[in-house]
């Protein structure tokens, strides 16, 4: 049976607050082109219905926190402030995630809040699903979890940290969720950056 797409499976601290107080103009342009291109959005042909995909950026006001879209927010063609969560605190050897916005965090908050441990350079992280992208991946060595690790888990922040230890890694900034299906994940100093790495893994895909 495939894995249920979107559930979150940390456990939660939420609060209801004011949307981040961020210019996330950035970010939501990145985030529209993705939705448009088919790699974040809601099908209901495609993971049971559930939306897929999530990006997030390191926050300007506060280096240890950042912004992450919401839950389930894939149906929208474009988001506002009220649609990303800010987290304030993880633990990822316990599982756990203190956030705050209008709407809860993606189930993939974990993941993103390796990448940011793991380096300060570090200022977006994008998830997207693509059948095609993830193929190639797969096919082509690119850095890859292992199978049996499902996404928004310990296990797969753990995973993320010890192939960050590879040179691969950090220069082609992609990775391939094998155990997620269609997950691929790039990340960068910048949202140029990050959305850049996703560009070449589109192009070398079509040649």
């Amino acid at each position: 049976m495939a894995e249920t797409e979107g559930v979150i499976k940390y456990r939660l601290q939420f609060e209801t607050a004011e949307p981040p107080c961020e210019d996330l103009s950035e970010l939501n342009v990145c985030r529209s082109i993705l939705h448009g291109l088919h790699l974040i959005g809601q099908d209901a042909t495609r993971y049971q219905g559930y939306g897929f995909g999530n990006l997030s950026r390191r926050s300007q006001l506060d280096p240890a926190q950042f912004i992450i879209s919401g839950t389930q927010t894939g149906h929208l063609a474009e988001l506002q402030a009220e649609h990303y969560a800010r987290i304030l605190q993880t633990d990822i050897t316990h599982s756990f995630v203190q956030a705050c916005g209008r709407v809860e965090p993606s189930s993939e908050a974990l993941t993103h809040a390796m990448f940011y441990r793991l380096n300060s350079a570090l200022q977006c992280v994008i998830h997207v699903h693509s059948p095609e992208l993830w193929h190639f991946g797969l096919e082509h060595a690119y850095p890859t979890t292992h199978p049996d690790i499902a996404y928004g888990t310990t296990q797969m922040a753990q995973e993320i940290e010890r192939l960050y230890q590879s040179a691969e890694l950090r220069q082609s900034r992609t990775l391939v969720m094998a155990g997620h299906e269609d997950g691929v994940i790039c990340f960068g100093d910048s949202i140029d950056l990050a959305g850049q790495a996703l560009l070449h893994l589109w192009v070398d895909s079509r040649c």
